[in-house]
């Protein structure tokens, strides 16, 4: 999911705030064991903390998991993961872990050619397709165009900083030049607003287009390709050295494996698994 424009200003302010988290890096855990830090911006399915017992949930959760177990049997060392926060705020995630050394920021996050300047990614864990969601008593389109005739009076929001936020400009570019755009932190802030039934749509990863959906929640998933699917992955800072073990663990060989599919089944769902591309 996000698009670096929208928390460049956020930099500053958590550089100037103090780094917020701290972690051993990847020389000290190999040299000796210790614990690496994870930040996570919540999403359902993915990586969100279980209400009853506490636990980190979801596909995310499962592969750090993994990854721990990876470096204790390659490398004989033991590794504790340390969820140390959750940022609810998409582009100031982005942005602190930009900026901490030895932290890893854990979601579904986009894998852009604009990030990978400012970051490091670990390989994709995950491709995701893009969906446009309304209420479900919105009319039935099949392609954009439609979307400046037949949704006329419809606006459109979306979370702020995602790669989101250029389909919709290309959208309202091509097809809707008098579309109004509003923004929120959150695809779970969207999908509750957009259950009450304005007239607005939005357009999330299909993950959340699931939780909404196990969730019965009264929306509808609009017919329109929006492209191949995006490549999701974990980031890390600029100076931080956890990529080298990540690219050592996050093979094809593992993102084909029965243990990587039955996390994915058991977090999404087996119809989730029969789109993935791996």
């Amino acid at each position: 999911m996000k698009n670096i424009l929208f928390f460049a200003g956020l930099l500053l302010t958590t550089v100037c705030l103090g780094q917020k988290y701290s972690g051993d890096s990847w020389a000290k855990v190999k040299a000796g064991g210790g614990t690496l830090t994870i930040i996570y911006y919540e999403q359902p399915g993915l990586i969100y903390k279980d209400a009853a017992t506490g636990k980190m949930k979801g596909v995310c959760a499962d592969i750090m998991d993994d990854f721990a177990k990876f470096v204790q049997e390659k490398y004989g060392k033991k590794l504790e993961l340390n969820y140390a926060g959750q940022e609810q705020v998409f582009p100031q995630f982005l942005s602190i872990t930009q900026t901490t050394p030895n932290i890893m920021g854990v979601t579904n996050v986009t894998v852009t050619d604009e990030r990978k300047k400012i970051l490091k990614f670990t390989p994709s864990f995950m491709t995701n397709p893009v969906v446009m969601l309304t209420h479900k008593d919105a009319p039935t389109i099949s392609t954009s165009a439609e979307i400046g005739t037949v949704m006329k009076d419809y606006s459109a929001k979306v979370i702020s900083g995602s790669t989101h936020v250029k389909v919709i400009e290309k959208i309202k570019k091509e097809n809707a030049p008098g579309l109004k755009v509003t923004y929120a932190n959150s695809g779970g802030e969207i999908l509750k607003e957009l259950s009450g039934g304005p007239k607005f749509f939005t357009v999330l990863d299909f993950t959340e287009y699931i939780d909404a959906t196990r969730r019965q929640l009264p929306v509808k998933r609009q017919s329109i390709n929006f492209g191949g699917a995006e490549e999701l992955a974990f980031i890390m800072a600029k100076q931080t050295d956890w990529d080298q073990p990540w690219n050592e663990f996050m093979t094809m060989d593992y993102k084909r494996s029965v243990r990587y599919r039955k996390i994915i089944v058991d977090n999404l769902g087996a119809n989730f698994l029969a789109i993935l591309k791996y």
